[in-house]
């Protein structure tokens, strides 16, 4: 008998049926138990009335692997309207340990550390998988729409032997005897097989070794592009990615609106008309005339805040979740070109949907003395991009493209509030491929203040570092500094009882630890570690130790009222040097868990 998937047992309705699946949950109600099984398209229940199946059942836990064989019966018990009744059960893989989330419920409550720390486990849950359906669902409907629109697809390179782009953080790589670059865009790749197919399209992922740790920046994404010859003006490229949104949103909404339901988030406002397009000096107008926020900006561009507040605007306005922003500031990259009837300004554009850009384009340079000029202009060598200029060099018509993220469109669809839980497995400061980055403990207080200072430098932080006597007590260190006993940040290093784990707690100085918060914080009873053993293994001593577990290796977790401070100040690592920055930027750098874990 050959295997069924659920969605396909309503029409097996009286006969035998065989499904397979991993166990969900098990329910017991009276002599009966009703056994649910996860297959690639849902649920199925099982109706168990054999006592002894549902006692040896009831020692298994979720993610074992049943087969059962069956009469399929029709019921208004369960969603697809059948379940399976009088059944033969086999335990395939079966699994005794507890998981350590319980990802068969309707919603986790976890942090987002915890859903990455345990991402196979938590993609099992319905409601995070489906977010990843709706996720494979984009990728198809867009390669479909610009299919649809004579673009043909091709495939981009990831390693580089130069930058992909100016201006931006990259990361390189050994190749051999020298090194390599992983692209930051597909730009130089696409733009060459205009020269090629005319109208070309490609899905890669892309790379940006931008030290950003928001809640809108990731290190790996996936970019979708699309470029496009013969074009008379920017706004043809605009409206072939205008349709292509269009489609997408029409395809999702079309399979998954009862899901975007169960996420309790309004279905996007798609304006009948043309999405509405404004340019940046009239939307930082709008800004100023809407909030009294200031029209003056260093440069013709919109921060965080403008895009939030436009996105309303145009809600507002227009009835549209989307909004066209044009022209921003002149020079904008080597490759795109000014507005000849605006200096300041450039001929692109971005697209903002719900307060974030999610797309972004431009007219190309096409013309290669002109492109070479502003190429140089850059300070880029020439020698490096020979391919991307042959293209120019033997012919190249007027063109223009667009790029938009995968992982951000399908956060702002689902309204999430962090990107990584619209990435599988997400690269950031933290982790690599959504696993945490295994980093090699500092050890030494010489060493251990290096390597502060660096990753401060290395982030662009702010902070003042000052050399002073040695001091031992959050009181000497504060009377020595000048400083207020709150405005210290007191770091302890804890062990547990069971496990013998070191933790550290960062409180302000004048606070007592809340020792029964950590501990129901790590979920084991946790004591103060001996000076010595701190001493013998971290080469620190008791007075020097820095707010920075991260890199002696452990699991940091720190006050909201050092976190929340505008002045911190701190060892950092030998009893006779400090640092003085803020404790937002404290708390971020050192991946710190913010709570409430002093006395008050």
């Amino acid at each position: 008998m050959e295997r069924t998937i659920s969605s396909g047992l309503a029409a097996l309705v009286g006969q035998q049926a065989r499904v397979e699946g991993w166990y969900h949950n098990l329910r017991e109600l009276g002599k009966v138990g009703f056994l649910v099984l996860r297959d690639r398209d849902g649920l199925v229940q099982v109706v168990i009335d054999k006592k002894e199946t549902i006692k040896e059942l009831a020692k298994l836990q979720p993610g074992t692997v049943i087969r059962a064989i069956g009469t399929v019966k029709e019921t208004t018990a369960t969603d697809i309207g059948v379940e399976l009744v009088s059944p033969e059960i086999e335990v395939l893989v079966p699994i005794t340990e507890v998981s350590p989330v319980s990802y068969n419920k309707k919603s986790l409550d976890v942090n987002i550390d915890t859903e990455l720390d345990f991402r196979p486990l938590v993609l099992r849950n319905l409601k995070k998988q489906a977010i990843f359906k709706v996720q494979a669902k984009i990728l198809q409907a867009f390669a479909d729409s610009l299919r649809n629109q004579g673009f043909m697809e091709f495939r981009t390179p990831i390693l580089m032997h130069a930058p992909s782009e100016s201006g931006a953080s990259v990361f390189e790589v050994n190749y051999f005897e020298g090194k390599a670059y992983l692209a930051q865009s597909p730009q130089v790749y696409k733009q060459i097989m205009v020269g090629v197919f005319e109208r070309a399209f490609t899905i890669t992922p892309v790379f940006r070794a931008e030290k950003h740790n928001t809640t809108r920046h990731i290190m790996e994404l996936t970019q979708m592009d699309a470029e496009m010859g013969f074009i008379e003006s920017y706004h043809e490229i605009m409206a072939v990615a205008e349709k292509t949104i269009r489609d997408i949103i029409a395809t999702v909404v079309a399979e998954y609106a009862q899901v975007f339901q169960e996420y309790g988030v309004a279905l996007p406002q798609v304006p009948e008309k043309p999405f509405p397009k404004i340019k940046v000096k009239e939307a930082l107008a709008v800004i100023e005339a809407r909030t009294g926020k200031s029209a003056v900006r260093e440069e013709l561009d919109l921060d965080p805040e403008d895009e939030r507040e436009m996105s309303k605007w145009a809600l507002e306005e227009h009835g549209s979740d989307f909004l066209w922003v044009i022209n921003f500031k002149a020079n904008k990259n080597f490759y795109t070109w000014d507005d000849p009837q605006n200096a300041d300004e450039s001929l692109c554009f971005d697209l903002e949907f719900r307060g974030l850009e999610m797309l972004s384009g431009t007219h190309r340079i096409h013309l290669h003395e002109q492109l070479l000029e502003r190429f140089k202009k850059e300070g880029l060598t020439e020698e490096h991009y020979e391919h991307y200029f042959q293209a120019f060099k033997y012919g190249m018509p007027s063109e223009g493209g667009f790029s938009f993220g995968l992982e951000r469109l399908t956060m702002k669809l689902f309204e999430l509030k962090n990107i990584r839980e619209a990435t599988l497995f997400p690269a950031d400061l933290k982790r690599i491929a959504g696993a945490n980055r295994i980093k090699e403990k500092v050890v030494g207080e010489h060493a251990v203040v290096e390597k502060i200072k660096k990753l401060l430098d290395s982030r662009a932080i702010k902070y003042h570092f000052e050399e002073h006597e040695a001091v031992r007590t959050s009181e000497e260190a504060a009377a020595l500094r000048g400083t207020s006993l709150s405005s210290g940040a007191k770091a302890l290093i804890l062990v547990g009882k069971k496990t013998g784990n070191h933790a550290m707690v960062v409180i302000p100085g004048d606070k007592k630890l809340a020792l029964s918060a950590v501990t129901e914080k790590i979920g084991e009873k946790m004591e103060f570690e001996k000076p010595e053993t701190i001493l013998a293994e971290y080469g620190i001593k008791v007075g020097g130790v820095p707010p920075f577990g991260n890199l002696l290796g452990m699991r940091l977790l720190m006050d909201t009222g050092v976190a929340k401070n505008s002045q911190i100040s701190f060892n950092a690592g030998k009893q006779t040097c400090s640092i003085h920055m803020s404790g937002k930027d404290l708390a971020e750098v050192t991946d710190a868990e913010v709570g409430e874990f002093a006395q008050r």
